[in-house]
């Protein structure tokens, strides 16, 4: 039998936090535990109100103090991260870090001195990727320089292994790993049951095209509005668009929704669970400008729901070259529309389309899987320490 892990998550920020590398990583650990190993995530308690300590989903969860105030946040968070590393990092047979600015460093610089293999997880590409951390001052150039000594790189896709490899890190240290999907929270509904679940959710449609996803720059939401402008007067008159996210509500967005004539066909809903939202879509969009690699897609293709996406980290291996999905380049709301307009108007190629993500999803990147291929990870660079 494998030896079992004593694993230390570093990831800032964290329930009640939900983002993309949040939810990835409570799914990871979640997994990990659930596979016998001991995992414990440290991440700032940025209210008072948040929990110090709590013991979630298998795992724990650590809070350490901040002053989540400008000018003070980073020096007090990076203050209580090093005591706690240097305090009880010794305790734990790897640190798994979920971020790549400061806080990376300063594991990756006390994993050194305390002898504890750091692994790095990439968790953005492009405009936020990591060679885009650091400047190029004298003090930026040091920083990038102990990043690079960590001792693995969790590169999501081809991309992000690219940017990897470009920021220096050694191929032989960066490791494709993909986020992980709950196959059994996400699972492909008959046409019957997707109604049924629409009628349950309080929607009148005979089609749901769904985008999750919070209402900032790089996800690209007004652009996913014109498109649906576009495409709306092509579409059965009664196929809703549902967007899911924070910042949504009250937003200059959705205003603009309601200027444009668009509010019967558009709706607007804040950010909370999603999984019965999967199970009642029957299209998923992303129009991002960039991305890691998008948990939502994978949720989708895992419920069997074909995807509409722009051309970011991860969509040529998630969906191109597996028949999941269409694939538009980024900014063109215009193929985005006509892509929509086909998957609403082609019932078979849906089906075919979620069948064949469904189908990657099991193959790839079940968590059950995912868990796995990080803890051997894990034990690889405890044996080169």
């Amino acid at each position: 039998m494998a030896t079992t892990l004593n694993v230390l998550m570093i990831a800032p920020q964290f329930r009640p936090i939900i983002g993309g590398y949040e939810r990835a990583a409570e799914r990871l650990s979640s997994a990990l535990a659930a596979q016998g190993h001991a995992v414990t995530v440290v991440a700032e308690r940025r209210s008072r109100s948040w929990p110090a300590a709590e013991e979630l989903l298998g795992f724990k969860l650590r809070r350490l103090p901040c002053i989540y105030r400008s000018g003070w946040h980073q020096v007090t968070s990076l203050v209580s991260f090093g005591g706690f590393l240097l305090l009880r990092g010794s305790s734990f047979d790897v640190w798994h870090v979920h971020t790549y600015g400061m806080h990376a460093v300063l594991a990756a610089a006390l994993g050194k001195v305390m002898r504890r293999p750091v692994v790095l997880k990439l968790t953005a590409s492009r405009e936020q990727g990591i060679g885009k951390v650091f400047g190029t001052s004298r003090l930026s150039r040091m920083l990038a320089a102990m990043l690079r000594r960590v001792d693995a790189v969790v590169a999501l896709t081809r991309e992000t292994r690219a940017e990897a490899r470009d920021f220096g890190i050694p191929d032989a240290r960066i490791h494709v790993i993909g986020n992980g999907v709950d196959t059994q929270a996400f699972m492909p509904r008959s046409g019957e049951e997707r109604r049924q679940i629409r009628g349950s959710l309080g929607i009148d449609a005979a089609g749901i095209v769904l985008c999750v996803a919070r209402n900032s720059g790089e996800k690209n939401l007004d652009g996913l509005i014109d498109a649906w402008k576009m495409a709306h007067e092509r579409l059965p008159a009664d196929w809703k668009l549902v967007l899911i996210g924070d910042r949504i509500i009250g937003s200059p967005m959705e205003r603009r929704i309601e200027a444009e004539g668009l509010a019967s066909s558009v709706m607007c809903l804040a950010a909370q669970p999603v999984a019965g939202w999967m199970a009642a879509a029957d299209v998923y969009a992303l129009t991002s400008h960039f991305e890691g690699l998008s948990n939502t897609t994978l949720e989708a293709m895992a419920s069997g729901v074909p995807v509409v996406s722009t051309r970011v980290s991860g969509a040529a291996e998630t969906l191109e070259e597996t028949g999941a999905g269409l694939v538009c380049d980024v900014g063109r709301m215009d193929l985005i529309a006509e892509c929509l307009s086909r998957l609403v108007g082609e019932p078979k190629l849906r089906s075919a389309m979620g069948e064949a993500g469904r189908h990657t999803v099991e193959l790839r990147y079940a968590i059950e899987s995912i868990a796995k291929q990080h803890a051997e990870l894990y034990r690889s660079v405890m044996r080169m320490v």
